[in-house]
């Protein structure tokens, strides 16, 4: 269940994060050069994208990462894998997975969609869209999860 709302949370913390860039692609129905934090996908597996196509593969592409933020976050806390801050939950801990999940999706994920390391293929400035979701992906879930959690509870692991 954990695993459930790990996925929800970080899908629907990605989405609020791109609420704006769908604004701007209703509003300039299609034309809009500029909408981060959403990439705008050019090719995927080595073929190209139509204008049309292309946000909305890149807006899937997000939310999905998002999804992955929040599921494997709560895997690396049941299984005591958070080898650098040892303290679930808490801030540091969502920076430094945040960092992680960057470099992760830099040099895994866009390879294998054929968008370079670090999505150089998609543009010069990729990594730095991507490592900025990332890192407000990671201080919101520490803030949601800051915000909500009860004053009688504690995360001790």
């Amino acid at each position: 269940m954990d695993y459930i709302l790990g996925a929800a949370l970080g899908g629907l913390i990605s989405f609020a994060y791109s609420i704006p860039a769908i604004i701007l692609e209703l509003i300039e129905r299609g034309k809009s050069t500029l909408a981060p934090p959403v990439i705008t996908v050019k090719t995927i597996f080595g073929y190209p994208i139509k204008k049309q196509e292309a946000f909305s593969v890149g807006l899937l592409l997000h939310l999905v990462i998002g999804m992955l933020f929040g599921s494997v976050y709560v895997l690396f806390v049941e299984r005591g894998w958070l080898f650098v801050t040892h303290h679930a939950y808490k801030f540091d801990s969502f920076l430094v997975y945040g960092f992680l999940s960057w470099i992760f999706v830099n040099l895994t994920i866009y390879p294998a969609l054929q968008m370079g390391l670090f999505g150089r293929r998609e543009g010069k400035g990729i990594w730095l869209e991507t490592l900025v979701s990332h890192l407000l992906l990671g201080v919101t879930m520490a803030g949601i999860v800051f915000w909500f959690q009860p004053f009688y509870f504690s995360v001790i692991r």
